[in-house]
C-alpha cells in the first residue's frame, strides 16, 4: 500500500457559473440588436455557452481518469491483502487448511456427479 500513486489535489465539481453575458436569455439578446445582429449575439452566446459545457466536461473527463485509477489500486490492494491473510492463516494452521481444502475438494466431487 506504500507504493500507491497519490493523485494531486482537484477542484471539487460543481455548477459552472454563467458569466453575466450568458445570463441573458435568447430573447433579451434578439430584442437588443437588429435581425443580423441578432443571429450574431445568439451565435455568440451559443458559442460561449458551448466553450463553458466543453471545459466542464473536460475537467469531468479528468476527475472520472482519476477515479477509475484510484478504484484499480484500491481492488489491487485489497486483492494482495486477502492473498497476505490467507498466506498467515495457512502458515498458522497448516493441517487446518489442508482438511479444508479436502472438504472443499470433496463437496465440489460429490457435485460434479
Amino acid at each position: 500500500m506504500a507504493d500507491e500513486k497519490q493523485p494531486g489535489r482537484r477542484a471539487p465539481l460543481g455548477v459552472v457559473e454563467p458569466s453575466t453575458k450568458s445570463d441573458k436569455t435568447v430573447e433579451d439578446t434578439l430584442g437588443a440588436y437588429g435581425a443580423d445582429a441578432n443571429a450574431e449575439a445568439a451565435k455568440a452566446a451559443i458559442t460561449e455557452q458551448l466553450e463553458i459545457l466543453k471545459a466542464e466536461v473536460a475537467q469531468l473527463r479528468d476527475t472520472l481518469g482519476v477515479i477509475a485509477e484510484n478504484t484499480g489500486q484500491y481492488a489491487v490492494s485489497r486483492v494482495n491483502s486477502v492473498r497476505e491473510e490467507v498466506r498467515v492463516a495457512v502458515a498458522a494452521n497448516p493441517l487446518g487448511a489442508l482438511f479444508g481444502a479436502a472438504l472443499v475438494g470433496y463437496l465440489f466431487g460429490l457435485r460434479r456427479r
